[in-house]
Order: structure tokens, then sequence, then C-alpha cells
């Protein structure tokens, strides 16, 4: 089995905490059946399970910085389930990951974005992610 590497893994992360999102099912549960799907996660299972935590522990803040960020007449309500996810885990990598330098993590959100979300996502979720870098420095 070839390794899994740190985009995939995010990949992996992504999944879970758009199924922990959508409903409060056992997180257990959750792990289980994506390491049945994706044996190559047991590599990185460290990883994707400090991002489901950490999203998890940090989601009001991680939030609030999002809801900071939105444009003047944007709602948090109004931001696709995909984005709302994919900028969750980009927002907890910049702020509480040390190895993932921001531009890594804003990129990688756009790559998910684009996979999972529709055409206007990948564009929206570069936008924020730039304030949020911006409102950083």
């Amino acid at each position: 089995m070839k390794k899994q590497t740190r985009s995939e893994a995010r990949d992996a992360a992504f999944t879970q905490v758009f199924q922990m999102d959508q409903h409060e099912g056992s997180m257990d549960v959750i792990m289980d059946e994506l390491l049945k799907a994706r044996p190559e996660c047991e590599d990185n299972l460290g990883y994707i399970q400090s991002v489901i935590d950490g999203v998890k522990e940090h989601g009001s803040e991680i939030d609030a910085i999002i809801t900071k960020n939105l444009r003047k007449g944007w709602s948090f309500a109004r931001i696709s389930k995909v984005s709302r996810t994919v900028l969750r885990i980009a927002i907890f990598e910049m702020k509480y990951l040390d190895d993932v330098p921001p531009r890594v993590a804003v990129n990688e959100a756009v790559e998910l974005a684009k996979r999972y979300g529709d055409e206007n996502d990948p564009t929206f979720v570069n936008g924020l992610l730039a304030s949020v870098i911006k409102a950083e420095e």
C-alpha cells in the first residue's frame, strides 16, 4: 500500500469534519468507517484526529474568525457547508499547527473547495483566507 500524502490525509479529515457537522454521530464510528473505506489513512491518523479534535474544540473561535472576515452583507449561515468545512480546517491549521505554513493551508483549502464545492467555493475560500492572513499580520 502506498504511503498517504498530507494532502490525502487532509482530504480524509475534510470528509470527517464534514460528517461531524452533518450529524452528531459517534466519532469512533465515523473514524472506523473512514479506516474501512480508506485504510491508507492509518498512516496519518494522528494528523487526521488532531484536525477533527481541533476543529471541534476551537469551533466557536474559528467560526468567529470566519464571521469577522466575511464581506459586508454576508452572513455565516450563507456559506456553503463545503466552504464552511474547508475554512474551518484551514484556519485550524494556520492558527494551531506549527508545521503547516499559512500559504500551504490556503492552497490546500482551495484544492478541497475545487474538489467538493461548486464553482464559486474556491474563489470564496481563497478570498476569505487571504483576509484572515492579512488580519493576522
